[in-house]
């Protein structure tokens, strides 16, 4: 009887503090929603500077805490070794990069982010959390050749969502650079190189061959779009030449494939979903 008693206690403080965490998400929620400002401040354990009209990752974030984090830590338990070093491509304000070197998962990282506007606030982020001597910041657009000229599209609801092409009409010169120029930075054995660039990941990935060859791994997010890429063949040869194994993280599943199987796993979810994260290693 006692037993049913305290189970029982256990199982109302639960749903009580279920509750009560609900309750605090929707006053964020509201409060990001409908008191419009240019910027909000999130302070929980670490500290940004967010874009009001974000309806993505700034929104996320001061709802339910730092975008995409729990990626990188599920990805290095997958890798099941000590990753010291992060690169992190398309790193935006910071939501990603920050909280694990503030927490000491990783000791340095370097963060890319091309559009200026989201870059100022980077720094910002980087400096009100202490970590100017922990992540270097660099305002370049990772591509597969030097000073490219490209278009860039703005999301102006989804900071997240900001495109450069090789495409449209308005091309401007950028300082687009290889990912391979960051080669020497860390050591490769203890690096993971995020990726995130809505749409560009096949340029980055082709110059980004040194890391491929050195098997450095790859968490990135791949648009449904990659496999109409000019250079989607050479990317899958490099791959499956020089990895073993894909994560495909889908919602609540992880489902863990052969390097052989990526091209599967374009034709079976391109229809299916805009985007998707795997884990190439």
């Amino acid at each position: 009887m006692l037993k049913k008693i305290i189970n029982l206690c256990i199982y109302l403080i639960v749903n009580l503090l279920l509750k009560i965490y609900s309750s605090i998400r929707r006053v964020r929620k509201v409060k990001f929603d409908y008191f419009p400002e240019e910027y909000k401040f999130y302070n929980k354990n670490y500290y940004f500077i967010l874009f009001g009209k974000d309806k993505y990752v700034s929104r996320n974030t001061f709802v339910n805490g730092p975008h995409d984090f729990d990626l990188l830590k599920q990805s290095i338990k997958i890798l099941n070794k000590r990753i010291f070093f992060l690169i992190d491509v398309g790193a935006n304000v910071g939501t990603f990069c920050i909280p694990p070197v503030k927490d000491k998962i990783i000791k340095e990282c370097i963060a890319i982010e091309p559009v200026k506007k989201i870059c100022d606030i980077l720094k910002i982020n980087i400096y009100i959390n202490n970590l100017k001597d922990k992540i270097k910041i660099f305002n370049n657009v990772i591509s597969n050749s030097k000073s490219q000229k490209l278009s860039l599209k703005i999301n102006k609801n989804n900071y997240g969502d900001n495109k450069f092409s090789i495409h449209g009409k308005k091309k401007f010169k950028t300082n687009s650079i290889k990912l391979d120029f960051f080669y020497n930075y860390f050591n490769k054995k203890k690096l993971i190189i995020k990726i995130d660039v809505q749409g560009f990941e096949d340029r980055v990935l082709i110059g980004s061959q040194k890391f491929i060859k050195s098997k450095v791994p790859i968490l990135i997010e791949f648009n449904k779009n990659f496999s109409k890429s000019l250079y989607y063949k050479k990317i899958i040869n490099i791959l499956e030449t020089n990895y073993k194994y894909v994560i495909f993280f889908n919602e609540d599943k992880i489902i863990k494939k052969k390097i052989t199987s990526l091209k599967e796993i374009f034709l079976k979810y391109k229809n299916n979903k805009t985007e998707y994260n795997c884990l190439i290693y």
